[in-house]
């Protein structure tokens, strides 16, 4: 059945300090959630996102604000349409943004090839990239509430990373004359 009811949180948060305003609007994003006009949030009408909603509403009344939220439906398959097109789209171009991420990532290595600069410091440091990308792709598929075709493309441009990883660090302890299963010594492990 197509999505034709959701969430709508209108608020009002005191204009300072700005911490609260931030707080509301990353805690919307991270779920999903589609802004319509500032302080005008939709999130289809879902079990966990009304609990997270109301939870939501609750703190910035508790904190001075004022809030609204309403569970609409809309009849016009058109209409519906329309806003889950718009969540693919703004699911898209974070997918887009992670492919960009991942393109980088190549190129550091590429770069670090190129410039002999097989070290365990930037492979500890490249490490740490791909440990990024490995936490942010779950947090962007948990946001693409409708299951848009770049998560697809996402995981084998991760799984590119992984494998181009795997491969410069062999290089490296290649370079350094490193055996992973043995010691300092030769001793094996």
């Amino acid at each position: 059945m197509p999505q034709s009811r959701w969430n709508l949180l209108i608020y009002r948060v005191p204009s300072q300090p700005s911490t609260q305003r931030v707080y509301v609007w990353r805690k919307l994003k991270g779920w999903g959630g589609l802004y319509l006009q500032q302080s005008v949030c939709v999130l289809p009408l879902r079990t966990e996102l009304q609990q997270h909603l109301e939870k939501l509403k609750t703190e910035i009344i508790a904190g001075g604000g004022d809030a609204d939220l309403l569970t609409v439906q809309i009849d016009d398959p058109e209409q519906n349409a329309m806003l889950v097109q718009r969540f693919q789209q703004q699911a898209e171009e974070e997918y887009r943004e992670f492919l960009g991420r991942c393109q980088d990532f190549h190129k550091e290595l590429d770069h670090e090839r190129k410039s002999q600069n097989l070290t365990f410091a930037e492979l500890d440091e490249n490490e740490a990239e791909l440990a990024k990308l490995r936490s942010w792709l779950p947090k962007i598929h948990e946001r693409d509430l409708f299951e848009t075709a770049g998560y697809v493309n996402a995981v084998k441009s991760l799984e590119a990373c992984e494998q181009d990883f795997q491969t410069f660090s062999q290089q490296v302890y290649d370079a350094q004359n490193f055996n992973p299963g043995e010691d300092s010594k030769g001793t094996l492990l």
